[in-house]
């Protein structure tokens, strides 16, 4: 193991100023927390470096030159806040699954932006057995460090798919005998507690402030709405998508 002394060690350059973005870009991923990487380690999937407390290096015998240890008062400096983990470490991005390979019941995101709401989907999502996620290029990756702490890292028990260009994906799905279910609170919506999900299909769940896209949306096979108080206008998305992911999980 390696000690580091400063935040500003340019052999932690990962952990301290790669933004999300570069490190995305890079096919990179940055954890943190005991449980997360006893979940790598016991897949055997592969970490590329950990920083770590020193008592955390010695408990689990990181002990090679990829294993960076600090004071925690050095790991905060570095996380920008209080913590109560004493690891962060570096991943490869898991590959995308091909549309074909998705299991049968998916949900797609059309422009959320918010990594809070991104990682609560994907928390509920897991919850409810939903294990195939699409996120469109308006949509904040899944494994953004703030998505997966939210998410507690069950992003990595689901198989995922980034769509460069959504609509020829929904048509390609339509193709494999999907049904695309879009879901606004609009005239001529169907109440979700009225409809029977089909074995195959795709929810989608649009941005907060636009919802989704008027063209996906015409195009959609059914449009689902959960009926709520006239008074308030729609639900929070991730807590909107977490109520049609219920439903859907009811599919034998």
């Amino acid at each position: 193991m390696i000690e580091i002394t400063s935040p500003q060690d340019s052999r932690i350059v990962e952990f301290t100023q790669m933004r999300d973005r570069v490190l995305h870009d890079n096919n990179l991923v940055v954890c943190e927390s005991e449980k997360l990487f006893l979940q790598f380690i016991h897949s055997g999937k592969k970490i590329l470096k950990t920083f770590s407390t020193k008592s955390f290096a010695e408990k689990y015998k990181l002990t090679n030159d990829t294993n960076f240890v600090a004071d925690k008062s050095v790991l905060e400096s570095v996380a920008g806040f209080k913590i109560e983990f004493e690891v962060l470490f570096l991943i490869a991005k898991p590959d995308d699954f091909p549309l074909n390979n998705l299991h049968s019941r998916i949900i797609l995101l059309n422009g959320v932006s918010s990594p809070e709401n991104v990682g609560s989907i994907v928390r509920s999502a897991a919850a409810f057995n939903i294990n195939s996620i699409i996120t469109d290029e308006k949509s904040c990756s899944p494994f953004l460090r703030r998505c997966i702490r939210v998410s507690m890292g069950n992003i990595f028990a689901m198989k995922t798919h980034h769509s460069n260009d959504v609509r020829e994906d929904l048509k390609i799905l339509k193709s494999l005998g999907y049904t695309i279910l879009s879901t606004a609170n609009i005239a001529r919506s169907i109440d979700m507690a009225t409809y029977v999900f089909p074995q195959k299909c795709v929810l989608i769940i649009g941005s907060e402030g636009h919802g989704i896209d008027h063209d996906i949306l015409e195009s959609s096979d059914v449009i689902l709405k959960i009926k709520i108080n006239s008074q308030v206008a729609h639900l929070n998305a991730a807590n909107a998508a977490s109520i049609f992911l219920s439903h859907m999980s009811l599919v034998e």
